[in-house]
């Protein structure tokens, strides 16, 4: 697999309505020239104790300038409203190829910002919702012998929506193909949680939020249960072949609680009475919580005023670099706390992103087998009138 350079953002102007996508260079913003002067830099961090201390977050000014624009959107809308859904074309090949679908209206595009062309392929033929499960197998590299022909599935994150469709770019002319839904698609209402592809390609398994898990079989189209527990995932996990793991984002039973960087190499074996577990889970950011207590004098003697600031999450995006090198991409928004008998006022301050370069290495830290996470640089962008809406 290529080594990418360029992380692609794509960007909300709420001041214009626009929407553009710029182009990161990753290895000169988020990594050091090499794994050892990563971690020289994070030892030379330490404190008298031999503790290490959280590497600083450096600042991002301003994005790179625009490689294209993809159109207009309505400022009137909230962000989290906006149907649009990207995702990057056989990604292990290319760094620039992003399609870009409407699920509202399901149409359908590709970007190549490499070449700065725009190519408009078939609608969907059903609404997805607002975060359809996209996934592309084949051209991806996923290790398929059909290698070099890519087909792009999509689905509905919600098991009672009756949408599953393929799009296979070695068919000419190209159309999106119906597939079987999920067995349980019309008795249960029930969103999937996490999602991955198997066996070289061969078998895409979702996990949802009450009934376990199912596996597709992308060439005999047949569905099967594979067990009722889960995936150790949230979202979606990927393949890395170089480190023979699949690596994803940890679960969390708390909205507001960090989602980590996690691995496990045991997904091909899993059956219905073994459920899947992670080998690796690494604190990838530790968001920082500030808390203080103030007495209050003059009229309010005695009278203690309790200010908290927290960093609450919003999203995350795993982007593969290649050679073992990831970029993590996560939203935080800070609110402020104050109370004072009991009462308390909460105000919103600034929505930002961090953009964070990992790499996975093999060997423990202390020697053992198994893999271990190096952090490379940080990057904070704060949100102003534009706003990235997702990081491929």
């Amino acid at each position: 697999m290529i080594r990418r350079r360029f992380v692609n953002l794509v960007v909300d102007n709420y001041s214009t309505g626009e929407r553009s996508l710029h182009r990161l260079d990753a290895v000169k913003h988020l990594f050091y020239p090499s794994t050892a002067k990563a971690e020289a830099a994070h030892d030379a961090k330490k404190n008298n104790n031999g503790v290490r201390t959280p590497p600083e977050i450096g600042t991002l000014r301003r994005l790179p300038p625009p490689t294209m624009h993809l159109g207009t959107f309505p400022t009137s809308v909230h962000p989290c409203c906006l149907e649009d859904t990207f995702m990057l074309l056989s990604h292990r090949t290319s760094d620039g190829r992003i399609l870009h679908a409407n699920s509202k209206k399901g149409l359908t595009h590709i970007y190549d910002a490499g070449a700065g062309s725009t190519t408009v392929i078939p609608t969907l033929q059903r609404w997805k919702g607002g975060r359809p499960i996209m996934i592309s197998i084949g051209g991806a590299g996923t290790g398929a012998k059909e290698e070099g022909k890519e087909r792009v599935y999509v689905m509905s994150n919600y098991c009672c929506d009756d949408s599953f469709e393929v799009l296979d770019f070695s068919q000419h002319p190209h159309k999106w193909e119906p597939l079987p839904l999920l067995p349980c698609a019309k008795s249960y209402d029930s969103n999937i949680r996490s999602f991955t592809v198997v066996d070289g390609g061969s078998t895409i398994c979702v996990s949802t939020e009450s009934i376990g898990t199912y596996c597709f079989d992308t060439r005999s189209h047949e569905w099967r249960k594979a067990g009722d527990w889960k995936l150790p995932f949230l979202d979606q996990a990927e393949y890395v072949p170089e480190l023979e793991t699949w690596l994803g984002f940890s679960l969390s039973h708390f909205c507001f609680k960090p989602k980590h960087l996690c691995a496990s190499s045991d997904l091909s074996a899993m059956d219905a009475q073994r459920e899947p577990k992670l080998q690796h889970v690494w604190e990838d950011l530790n968001p920082p919580s500030e808390e203080e207590f103030l007495e209050l004098g003059g009229n309010f003697q005695g009278t203690v005023l309790k200010r908290s600031v927290n960093w609450y999450p919003y999203g995350q995006h795993l982007v593969n670099l290649g050679g073992g090198r990831f970029c993590i991409a996560k939203v935080f928004q800070v609110q402020q706390e104050i109370t004072l008998h009991f009462e308390g006022d909460t105000t919103v301050g600034e929505e930002f992103v961090i953009l964070i370069g990992v790499e996975v290495v093999r060997g423990g830290d202390n020697g053992e087998d198994g893999l271990r996470m190096v952090k490379h640089k940080s990057k904070r962008y704060v949100f102003t009138s534009d706003r990235i809406r997702c990081v491929l």
